[in-house]
């Protein structure tokens, strides 16, 4: 039986929300993309986006790198990433066990919503051989922030979390055990620790918000099945006081950034 701390490999996690996912997931802040690129120095270099999913971060992060090669194990994914791709991007299938594949130097790696999917004490050895000396590794995300006029998001977000299936793995990234991203860096070769933000205002309808919730690993529309009318209804029930649509979240866009001390 397997650990409920060992990260699955599951290369077909996300192979069939992949519509969803490139239809409502927030697009990272272009600002923050370039603040990235320009503070770690990937101009005339090259650029890792791992676990690239439909290709958002390697796509926005092109014009300030020389190239960038995006990986991720979704085959589906790779597939959409391909469709939007910028003259100087390449997408393949593969993973963080692939990056013995990898062309040495990189001066950056970013990985997008993706490093918990990751054997992340394995994956960083493996990057240390990867990136150049005063390169960096980046984890990227977004999230509605806790303030009032994100309250309609979070009893949203209550109801969706509600229908969940939780795998083992899942239940373990959700309880006390969990060790943050952070204390996970700081005891590797890139432990020099900063993080930059941006913050930027979305606009959602219920069809975005509705397929957000279900380009998620554990409320993806197979996992729902049958139950999804009734998680429509409970997501408008959950809404009707915040007024008719659209809402607007004001969320943060953050990259994490690890460099060597």
């Amino acid at each position: 039986m397997q650990d409920a701390n060992e990260v699955p490999y599951k290369p077909e996690r996300f192979d069939k929300a992949v519509d969803h996912y490139v239809a409502a997931r927030v697009r990272y802040a272009p600002d923050m993309i370039s603040w990235l690129a320009k503070d770690v120095g990937t101009e005339d270099k090259r650029v890792l986006d791992l676990g690239c999913g439909p290709g958002f971060i390697a796509n926005e992060i092109a014009p300030f790198a020389q190239e960038v090669l995006g990986l991720d194990p979704s085959p589906n994914m790779i597939n959409a990433a391909r469709e939007a791709a910028a003259p100087n991007v390449q997408f393949e299938v593969g993973s963080s066990i692939d990056l013995c594949a990898v062309k040495a130097p990189v001066q950056l790696v970013t990985i997008g919503r993706a490093f918990h999917w990751m054997d992340r004490p394995q994956t960083l050895n493996d990057l240390d051989p990867l990136v150049a000396q005063d390169g960096a590794i980046a984890i990227i995300n977004d999230r509605p922030i806790d303030v009032p006029m994100n309250r309609w998001w979070h009893d949203v977000n209550a109801v969706a979390k509600s229908y969940a299936v939780m795998d083992d793995y899942n239940k373990y990234r959700a309880s006390d055990d969990w060790i943050p991203h952070e204390e996970v860096l700081a005891g590797s070769a890139f432990g020099a620790l900063r993080r930059i933000s941006v913050f930027e205002t979305h606009v959602w309808s219920f069809d975005s918000l509705l397929r957000h919730t279900l380009s998620r690993s554990s409320t993806t529309e197979e996992l729902i099945g049958a139950k999804l009318n009734e998680l429509e209804a409970e997501m408008r029930k959950a809404l009707a006081p915040h007024g008719p649509a659209p809402w607007t979240s004001l969320n943060e866009h953050m990259a994490l950034i690890a460099a060597r001390p």
